[in-house]
């Protein structure tokens, strides 16, 4: 008798978990796409095609405590100097002489998509 119960609870368990299995997505893992990655060899000098939204970052004593303090607009037309990072909270990181000044305290990410920007010269 003992038998039968342990074999019907664990075909139950079995058929229980593989019926529910299938409306349970699988872990995504976040990859950059291609045209990302071809940005992170160095800073390149672009002009903005669409608006695009920056974060403000400040920066915490380790990268885990970074936080977004602010938001900013990139306008289309815009010179900037950008570089993909993808680690600390950051995208692209995003610099230029008046606005956007990389320091100790503070940096600056974009959220730029697809077709955005145009690059205008590869800095090294």
């Amino acid at each position: 008798m003992k038998k039968i119960k342990l074999v019907t609870l664990t075909a139950t368990a079995i058929l229980g978990i593989s019926a529910f299995a299938p409306l349970v997505d699988p872990a995504q893992e976040a990859h950059a796409a291609a045209w990302q990655t071809k940005y992170s060899d160095g800073f390149y000098k672009v002009k903005i095609k669409k608006n695009t939204r920056v974060d403000r970052i400040k920066k915490g004593k380790y990268a885990y405590l970074n936080k977004v303090s602010g938001h900013y607009t990139l306008h289309k037309g815009s010179v900037v100097k950008i570089t993909y990072y993808a680690h600390d909270g950051y995208a692209f990181i995003v610099k230029s002489p008046h606005k956007y000044k990389f320091t100790s305290k503070y940096g600056y990410s974009a959220h730029f998509k697809k077709g955005s920007f145009t690059v205008l010269k590869h800095i090294k």
